[in-house]
């Protein structure tokens, strides 16, 4: 088991090995997350309604 004063020296040194994305690289992902929720959003409303409407339709409601 090592020390915790040697943890944290070597969490430091990953931390400075660890390549962080840029603030256009960024924006970019955020972008396309969002880009994906709005489509998966729209195609799960469609197919709610679809599965909704044939239910309906079999059930006589």
């Amino acid at each position: 088991m090592i020390s915790p004063t040697e943890f944290v020296s070597q969490v430091k040194k990953e931390l400075q090995r660890v390549t962080w994305p840029s603030q256009r690289e960024t924006v970019g992902m955020t972008i396309a997350v969002l880009v994906m929720v709005v489509c998966m959003m729209i195609y799960f409303c469609v197919a709610d309604g679809i599965i909704c409407w044939v239910l309906a339709k079999i059930l006589g409601i």
